[in-house]
């Protein structure tokens, strides 16, 4: 998925910190059964979220236990057993991957076309077996991904409009978990929310990247409308960081107030964790330029 959504675990307490884990080893372990191991390189702690999401909404069980597994061989971890379904979790990410995998293919660089080109053979057949439960949800993404790839050829979008396809994504991800009419309309709000801080995000993290290499970036487009010199060195710009700091605050409130209205139970400690201090944490260190996607912080102190 993205490797945006995240708990901050200087608050966590050890037994949070655990069952945390345990889901997330649980979707890797559940992600190699139903679809083969190489989907599993793919996983993010943003199914972590998406599971105990659905785990709490739908009051779904979860059983944990002390497994080894290809990350610990030498020593057991807390795993969410067989008996706990995080299927839901395991092909969303799945549909996420291969959807991205085919956009990589069509408009990224070569290093990331030869990546994707590399992956995609084994998503294919996994991708149909995620279809098979969930092909609206998929035709949802793969319109929201036609929609983005349209914008970047365009090369002229603003931020609100550059956000909406990732929004539309996740309004659709989390829209799928609500029992009722009212968990399903807040659930849609707070995945459209969470799609639109995650994308601004993302683009504030590439731009040093995007103008280095000339890709699409709409805060590049922002910079040049409001004739924003920068050429990627040293800090960003103050008024660049003011415009993420205003859309990042603006979703990042809208979604707590869904998420208030949602008054999820189960797993609260660690889900008010990630709502009101992991987003925000990880957007700082974005902002700081210490954030690292394969879960490391890079040294340095980072304001919460």
């Amino acid at each position: 998925m993205f490797g945006y959504i995240r708990a901050y675990k200087p608050y966590m307490r050890m037994f949070e910190y655990e069952i945390y884990r345990s889901v997330y080893c649980g979707i890797c372990k559940d992600m190699h059964r139903r679809f083969g191991f190489m989907t599993r390189l793919t996983l993010s702690y943003d199914s972590a979220f998406l599971a105990l999401v659905d785990l709490s909404v739908r009051g779904k069980k979860l059983s944990v236990k002390n497994e080894r597994c290809i990350a610990h061989p030498w020593k057991k971890t807390m795993c969410a057993a067989c008996g706990s379904d995080l299927s839901y979790a395991s092909s969303v990410s799945v549909l996420l991957t291969y959807h991205k995998l085919r956009d990589d293919i069509a408009d990224k660089g070569f290093k990331k076309k030869l990546i994707a080109y590399s992956l995609l053979p084994f998503f294919k057949k996994a991708y149909k077996r995620a279809c098979v439960k969930y092909k609206p949800l998929s035709d949802r993404i793969s319109e929201a991904m036609k929609l983005q790839t349209a914008l970047e050829k365009d090369k002229s979008a603003g931020i609100d409009a550059a956000c909406e396809p990732t929004a539309l994504m996740m309004q659709a991800v989390f829209g799928e978990i609500g029992r009722n009419q009212r968990e399903k309309a807040l659930l849609a709000r707070f995945g459209y929310c969470l799609g639109r801080f995650i994308y601004i995000t993302d683009a504030l993290d590439d731009l040093k990247k995007d103008i280095e290499q000339g890709g699409y970036n709409p805060l590049i487009i922002y910079m040049r409308s409001h004739d924003i010199q920068w050429d990627g060195q040293g800090r960003f710009p103050k008024q660049i960081r003011e415009l993420c700091d205003a859309t990042v605050n603006m979703s990042l409130g809208q979604l707590a107030d869904c998420y208030v209205a949602l008054d999820m139970q189960r797993f609260r400690d660690i889900l008010d964790n990630i709502v009101y201090l992991g987003l925000k944490y990880t957007y700082n260190q974005v902002k700081q330029e210490k954030f690292n996607k394969r879960n490391k912080d890079r040294k340095g102190t980072t304001q919460l």
